[in-house]
């Protein structure tokens, strides 16, 4: 048989090649470069499929071990056929001429007796759709892994072994051979294995003593809290109270279940009371406040009422484990974030003392009477007479939220809370959700002009009276329809503003607070602005707080010094 010629072609029919392409073509560094991409486009589209990487494992498989008779280059797909071959017998790459030989409908014969496709049929290949992907190569390739579960809403009935294991080392490394008698000795593996907050020792403690009828459950005081066991707790006696309580690798399901009673499914405000109760007795930061009790009692409700107003949001009393996991911040990881501050204004998230004394000292001097119960003239005087009749008639109509005071047109300091945390931070959801349906006045999901006017004839009348200039009505709906953007323009809806929270206070403090009104009016842009700089990650609430408790320290200064000087 003649010697095949060279790929490359005799010298005459390589220059004649040449010529045909052009001076343009042969020398244009663009398509050599276009070539060149082509190429390397081809060869990763080969190298991307199943059956190349294959035969490319086995090729480095049979070099390393010198043996090429067990390369197997069958072709496992339609797409790697036989066919697939150039005149030396290599793979052609996927997308070239000779790829395409078996696959023509029509073809034309070359001189080395190799079918290829016409040129007007030569193109790209398109991917290969999901039917054509279906059974081909090996199922564990084409298989998506998991990557999302369903949480838990039940702790596991057994601990995990490697769970036990590490309470049974705790056992060991203390040396506890007859059992924990005192709460110190539980705190390393409630910390360390449930992964729980310090100051959740205590209440445990306790829990498991009730749990085994060594202490009786009502006695809750405070020496009975932190009394050594009468009966030591063994490690077989706290692994029992565990299993259906603590899920390590799931700190929300953990603190609900230990918090919760056991017949609850649900978290009331008194489950709270002895976790509050050990802070009291145990955290250096509150050391002041051991020897008065209504203070005691006055910062425990107001911290259970700060966790429920962001997590019950229903306002039935209620904490459900789906609020626990949904709503920020996170009360768990704020309980921990107790043990690693020793002055509780570290942590401004509802165990803050300076936010509970602003909010304890704002309802003793409205409460006149001192019955722990606000009534309309009461409320009226909140914030200088800042706030307009209309408003307060609506709060007092229970509207936004119905009073747990019991005592009806009375608010209770729990209320009052509520009612402070929505004035002051009106970015909120629950903020917004408050003030939206005091303005609502006929229950129908928007907020029309005529409701806004309702409200704007008060805060007009007390501005005339104050020598304030006026702005019209409609001059104010404008610029309240520039702010939130609504869809339809002059009806505002909740979702208006949660879009715009923003200017949702701006917008509520226009018809409501005659002081936020003229704050609005006469406003310092550059100097909000600096104020934001310098506390990042202050909230509005937590910004108000920290002026007034910086106002009332400086009453209590005053005071001292006037009383010094008589």
């Amino acid at each position: 048989r003649p010697e095949r010629e060279s790929p490359r072609g005799r010298p005459e029919e390589r220059a004649a090649a040449h010529a045909c392409r052009g001076p343009a073509m042969a020398e244009s560094p663009a398509a050599s470069d276009f070539v060149k991409s082509k190429l390397d486009e081809f060869f990763w589209e080969w190298l991307c499929l199943p059956e190349s990487q294959k035969i490319v494992r086995q090729s480095i498989q049979a070099a390393k071990s010198g043996d090429n008779s067990s390369l197997d280059v069958t072709a496992p797909s339609p797409h790697f056929s036989a066919h697939r071959t150039s005149p030396s017998g290599r793979p052609s790459p996927l997308g070239s001429p000779h790829s395409r030989a078996g696959l023509a409908p029509h073809t034309v014969g070359d001189k080395d007796g190799v079918a290829v496709p016409p040129p007007s049929e030569w193109r790209e290949p398109s991917p290969p759709s999901p039917r054509e992907w279906e059974g081909k190569g090996d199922d564990k390739d084409l298989a998506i892994p998991r990557f999302w579960w369903p949480k838990r809403q039940r702790p596991t009935d057994q601990l995990s072994a490697s769970t036990r294991q590490a309470i049974h080392e705790h056992f060991v490394k203390q040396k506890l051979t007859d059992g924990i008698r005192t709460y110190q000795q539980l705190e390393p593996i409630v910390m360390e294995v449930f992964r729980l907050s310090k100051y959740f020792v205590v209440p445990i403690f306790h829990k498991i003593k009730v749990f085994f009828d060594i202490v009786d459950g009502s006695a809750k005081s405070k020496t009975s809290l932190l009394n050594p066991s009468p009966v030591p707790i063994t490690e077989q006696m706290l692994v029992s109270w565990c299993q259906g309580k603590i899920q390590p690798d799931d700190l929300v399901l953990s603190f609900f279940y230990v918090v919760k009673k056991e017949h609850n499914n649900w978290i009331e405000r008194e489950d709270f009371s002895i976790f509050l109760m050990a802070i009291l007795l145990t955290h250096p930061g509150l050391d002041f406040l051991r020897e008065t009790q209504e203070f005691q009692d006055r910062y425990a409700d107001t911290v259970i009422s700060r966790i429920f107003f962001v997590y019950d949001r229903k306002d039935v009393g209620r904490i459900h484990l789906q609020s626990l996991r949904r709503y920020r911040p996170s009360v768990i990881e704020t309980w921990k974030q107790l043990a690693e501050h020793d002055d509780i204004k570290m942590v401004r998230d509802y165990f803050s003392y300076e936010h509970f004394y602003v909010i304890y000292c704002t309802f003793w001097e409205l409460d006149s009477d001192h019955d722990f119960l606000l009534d309309k003239d009461d409320l009226l005087k909140y914030d200088g007479h800042a706030l307009s009749r209309r408003t307060v008639d609506r709060i007092f109509s229970e509207t936004p939220t119905k009073f747990i005071s019991a005592v009806p047109g009375k608010m209770g300091y729990e209320d009052f809370i509520r009612f402070l945390l929505c004035d002051q931070d009106r970015q909120t959801d629950r903020s917004m959700e408050y003030w939206f349906h005091i303005f609502d006045l006929d229950g129908d999901g928007c907020i029309r002009d005529h409701e806004m006017k309702y409200f704007y004839e008060e805060q007009v009348q007390r501005m005339e009276c104050l020598n304030y200039d006026t702005i019209p009505f409609p001059d104010i709906l404008c610029q309240i329809n520039d702010m939130i953007s609504p869809k339809v323009e002059g009806v505002f809806r909740l979702a208006d503003f949660k879009k715009r929270r923003k200017f949702a206070g701006t917008f509520f403090s226009l018809f409501s607070s005659l002081n936020k009104f003229l704050a609005f009016e006469h406003r310092d842009p550059f100097l909000a602005k600096q104020e934001q700089m310098d506390n990042p990650n202050f909230t509005d609430w937590d910004r108000w707080c920290a002026d007034e408790y910086l106002h009332l320290a400086m009453e209590e200064g005053d005071e001292g010094d006037d009383d010094g000087g008589h």
